[in-house]
């Protein structure tokens, strides 16, 4: 760990509106609760004052280890086992299809997993980032699981995908990634995660399989 102190940003859940639900909604909303085996809430969000970005919730009665298992038997928001199809995945299909119905472009800015034991948020980083990434996101999850879980002793209660950093310089925070540099990192470098056993967040680096823990500090978005 480097001497100098460091801030890394996790995201909140965004702000929700009281905006006119959507044409085709309750359509999705029932497209994903068959696929995700999950009771789903969309909103809209409010984030950038930007017009209708989603805030999906999936509240799945699985745990994570379960919902990994679905995944790697095809069984689980996927149509084959263990493919990954990247920007073709069920949730772009079925926006696709939404934006068809309402012809406009309409993205998702945040997607939730509350499962049993643990809650997975996944933020936009860019248009369709959240549909595209998605299967390979899971995957990605499911290939991380040894490590995310200590080696399997213990589930993170929640893991935010993705975090990036800030290093401070006295009372002043540059950030190392601008929006630009954050979408070109991708979701696959950092990920934040909260243990119950520990009193702060905690950074899991997907390159080298290690939780970072240490004088981190969080920023809420």
């Amino acid at each position: 760990m480097p001497n100098r102190p460091k801030k890394v940003k996790f995201h909140s859940k965004s702000p929700y509106t009281g905006k006119k639900e959507i044409p085709g909604l309750q359509s999705l909303r029932n497209n994903l609760e068959k696929d995700y085996f999950s009771d789903v809430s969309i909103r809209n969000s409010a984030v950038c004052c930007e017009q209708n970005n989603l805030v999906i919730e999936f509240n799945c009665a699985l745990g994570l280890h379960e919902v990994l298992y679905h995944i790697q038997q095809g069984t689980w928001g996927t149509n084959q086992p263990m493919v990954v199809n990247k920007g073709n995945t069920v949730l772009s299909q079925h926006m696709q299809s939404i934006r068809a119905l309402n012809h406009s472009f309409i993205d998702v800015e945040e997607l939730s997993f509350i499962l049993k034991d643990c809650t997975i948020i996944i933020k936009k980083l860019g248009p369709e980032s959240v549909e595209q990434e998605l299967d390979a996101i899971l995957s990605s999850l499911a290939e991380n699981y040894v490590y995310l879980t200590r080696h399997l002793s213990e589930t993170p209660t929640e893991v935010f995908i993705p975090v990036y950093e800030e290093v401070s310089s006295g009372d002043h925070y540059t950030a190392l990634a601008g929006p630009a540099r954050i979408e070109e990192k991708g979701y696959y470098s950092f990920w934040g995660l909260y243990f119950e056993s520990d009193t702060e967040a905690v950074i899991y680096d997907l390159k080298s399989k290690n939780i970072i823990s240490g004088d981190l500090n969080l920023l809420n978005h």
